[in-house]
């Protein structure tokens, strides 16, 4: 595992020269002791280390991570995205998917196959727990072998590197396939990757053996071949950018298991459709969350997608009165704060034509009737745009 932060030891040159007062030898004075700080972020956000792993790809593993809404949770924008990636730059696997199924959202590369009766789902979304993990979906076993099987949606020859985000009170055994088996050693209440499985292909059936005090939050597919992009797509519908306070604690060293080369964060629409929004709170919420990551992922870069167009009141006259009235506020707060923490910033909105765009959207077949959400095609269109616009900013072909 990578770690972030560390002191460098301290550097202590001592020598003795002759002295010039009345003949006498005075030791010298040590030279003050240099102390490192724990890395920052480059003044460019780390986009330059960013550009040279994608452009090192075919050879060296660049790892995303996306957290967000049900514009992420479908799957749709993030797949075609990940799609256009790994084509370019070469297929690093599917990344954490939840570790059963859980109704509402997809993963656009896997379809997770479980039954009600062996595990229970809590949601972050509408649901407590104290021990939330990264991506906010809990698995509890409720048989004495439960099991999960991931098939491919489409043709899928890749072979997989497998891991279970998980936690454990106790020692236990993870099942893959049936006979293979990998020991999950007790984490004292924290969220660890068990060892892999190495060379898995789709479909393939995951599990536990005893799995009394075993917690599962996912399942981190790899390829086995070390080298491409690997994209983790991680959304809850509903979610507004506060979910991750409700992950346990400390949910940023399970990010950093994933090792993110790129941390995307794409939420904004939930809180432009709540009119008593405290414009104050939320920047202040989202100033907090970047700064966390900058600290615990300082050679990450980090883009924030700003909230696609939508339009609340739909019989109002202006298009001013049919847009939700935060959500400008939402743009400009997620504009001032990424340019304060050297974040890329893409404006949704603006790249569909502006306020009330999504009505023209619609009529195109690219937006759904409720004027919030995109059709796949118009999802597939604005990640095509995010794609150039990366590219762009990267300066690359």
């Amino acid at each position: 595992m990578r770690q972030w932060h560390h002191l460098l030891g301290l550097a202590l040159l001592i020598s003795s020269v002759p002295g010039c007062s009345a003949g006498v030898s005075v030791p010298a004075q040590p030279a003050p002791a240099k102390v490192a700080t724990a890395p920052t972020a480059r003044q460019d956000g780390n986009l330059g280390v960013f550009a040279d792993k994608l452009r090192n790809a075919r050879r060296a593993p660049v790892s995303i991570v996306q957290l967000g809404d049900s514009h992420t949770a479908a799957d749709l924008f993030s797949g075609e995205l990940r799609r256009l990636l790994q084509a370019r730059y070469g297929d690093g696997g599917i990344g954490l998917v939840p570790a059963t199924s859980v109704p509402g959202i997809r993963n656009d590369r896997v379809i997770i196959n479980s039954e009600r009766r062996q595990w229970e789902l809590i949601s972050a979304r509408n649901q407590q727990s104290s021990q939330f993990p990264l991506g906010g979906y809990l698995s509890l076993p409720l048989a004495a072998r439960p099991k999960v099987t991931l098939q491919a949606r489409d043709a899928d020859a890749q072979r997989y590197k497998v891991s279970a985000l998980y936690q454990a009170s106790r020692n236990s055994t993870l099942l893959a396939n049936g006979n293979q088996r990998r020991m999950l050693p007790a984490t004292n209440g924290q969220w660890r990757l068990s060892p892999a499985f190495t060379n898995l292909g789709l479909p393939m059936q995951l599990g536990l053996e005893g799995g009394e005090g075993v917690l599962l939050g996912g399942w981190y597919l790899q390829g086995q071949k070390n080298a491409g992009v690997t994209y983790s797509s991680l959304g809850i519908n509903g979610a507004r950018l506060e979910v991750v306070d409700k992950w346990q604690p400390g949910w940023q060293d399970s990010l950093k298991l994933l090792r993110p080369d790129l941390v995307i964060l794409a939420y904004g629409t939930n809180e432009a459709f709540d009119d008593k929004l405290d414009l104050a709170l939320y920047q202040s919420q989202l100033d907090a969350t970047l700064s966390s990551l900058r600290k615990q992922l300082p050679r990450a870069a980090i883009l924030l997608v700003g909230p696609p167009d939508s339009i609340k009141q739909r019989k109002a006259r202006s298009c001013a009165a049919k847009q939700p009235q935060p959500l400008a506020g939402v743009v400009r707060v997620q504009r001032q704060m990424a340019q304060k923490h050297k974040a890329l910033f893409w404006e949704w909105q603006a790249y569909m034509g502006g306020p009330c765009s999504i009505a023209r959207w619609q009529a195109g077949g690219l937006a759904r009737g409720d004027l919030v959400h995109l059709t796949g095609e118009g999802y597939r269109k604005s990640a095509a745009g995010l794609y150039e616009f990366l590219k762009g900013s990267l300066r690359l072909p």
